[in-house]
Order: C-alpha cells, then sequence, then structure tokens
C-alpha cells in the first residue's frame, strides 16, 4: 500500500474519532442543551431551533479564533482564559435565573417572532461563547487531534471546528423541536411547560455550579 493512502486512511480514521468524540459530549447534558430544552419549553421548538443556531455560530466563531492560533494567548495569559471561564459562569448563572423565572409557556403570548427569534438566536451565541466546557474544548481538546499529514493547523481547524458547529445545530436543533413536541403532546397545559421550563433552569444552574466546584477543587489541588 502507498505511504499516501495510509495517510488519508489515518486522516480519515482521525476524523471518525472525532465525530464520535463531539457526538458524545453533545449527548452529555451541560448548559448548551439545557438552555435549548429551556427555550423550547418556555416558546417552542423554532426558539429552540433558533437558540441551537445561535449556539453554532458561537462555536463557528471559536473556530475561527483557534484557526487563527488564538489559543497561544491564553498559553501565554492563562489568568485570562481563567477570568473568561468566570466570565461564563457569571453568564450562564444569569440565563439560569431567567430561566427559573420565565413566565412563559408553550401557549404564552409572544413578544413579537422576530424579536423572540434574535433574542433566542444571540443569548446563544453568547452561551457557547461563555459556555467554559465550550472554551476548554476549542481551545485545548480540538488542537490534540491535529497531526502533521492533516495539512495546515488553521485548515485542520476550520474543518474540526466547523464540523462541531454542524454537529451542534444538527442534534441540538432536532432535540429542540423534540422537547417542544413532547410537551405538546403530553403536558398541554401551559402550567406544566413552564414548570418544565424552570427546570430546565434548574438543571442549568446545577451544571454551573458544578463547572465551578470542578474549576475550585483543581486550583485547590497541589500540582
Amino acid at each position: 500500500m502507498r505511504a499516501p493512502e495510509v495517510e488519508r486512511i489515518e486522516v480519515s480514521g482521525r476524523y471518525l474519532v472525532f465525530v464520535a468524540t463531539v457526538v458524545s459530549l453533545i449527548a452529555v447534558p451541560g448548559p448548551d442543551m439545557l438552555y435549548v430544552l429551556g427555550r423550547s419549553l418556555a416558546s417552542g421548538g423554532r426558539a429552540g431551533c433558533f437558540s441551537a443556531a445561535g449556539i453554532a455560530s458561537g462555536y463557528a466563531l471559536l473556530t475561527l479564533l483557534v484557526a487563527a492560533g488564538f489559543q497561544l494567548v491564553f498559553e501565554a495569559f492563562p489568568a485570562l482564559f481563567l477570568a473568561l471561564k468566570y466570565i461564563g459562569v457569571a453568564y450562564l448563572s444569569w440565563l439560569a435565573f431567567r430561566l427559573v423565572r420565565s413566565e412563559g409557556g408553550l401557549h404564552a403570548p409572544s413578544r413579537g417572532p422576530r424579536r423572540s427569534e434574535w433574542a433566542s438566536f444571540s443569548a446563544g451565541v453568547a452561551t457557547s461563547l461563555l459556555n467554559p466546557k465550550g472554551l476548554l474544548f476549542y481551545f485545548a481538546i480540538l488542537p490534540q487531534f491535529f497531526a502533521p499529514a492533516d495539512g495546515p493547523f488553521w485548515r485542520h481547524a476550520l474543518v474540526y471546528g466547523w464540523t462541531t458547529s454542524f454537529l451542534c445545530l444538527t442534534l441540538y436543533s432536532a432535540l429542540g423541536y423534540a422537547a417542544s413536541y413532547g410537551a405538546r403532546r403530553w403536558t398541554p397545559e401551559p402550567s406544566a411547560s413552564r414548570d418544565l421550563s424552570r427546570l430546565a433552569g434548574v438543571l442549568l444552574l446545577v451544571s454551573v455550579l458544578a463547572m465551578l466546584g470542578a474549576e475550585w477543587s483543581g486550583v485547590a489541588t497541589p500540582r
């Protein structure tokens, strides 16, 4: 077998392993998933889809930063990365509080489709840009899948990063519509969908506190 063919097989194998890794990470409930669920249960599947699109767009922006080598800045100034993670924790906590306090439901009057869709999208962008788990994945884990056989690093980062964005958009949109359909089908009362949205907010807050606890335990552990 010729060497170029061996390299192509290795590159394809790494890519498939990467896709499997991303899908498994998406399947684990975290801030992104819980935000999409909360918006879907509060305002319907369309709002969940726009939330998923915002999350995917935020990760597409992170992809550009990784391709430009921005992770080297965080390596040189680790305090900057730590500060960004704490800002993310504060934002996600505020988002969870909003979901818990939400009076909306699948049958609640809308503030207007365009305004609601833009709010869902923009909050999704901020959620992914400030999600500590997402930051860790893009700036620490994704580069580990790079090998010289993949070509220039920037091309590798774009392909792998935008693959992650596409998977987030597809899987979270499907999850949002499924959650909305299930809520309409099995919990037709407005109060029930509102309670489910609040539950998603509580779970989001729990996940944020868990990330914060893991961060503090990591700082406190002697190296």
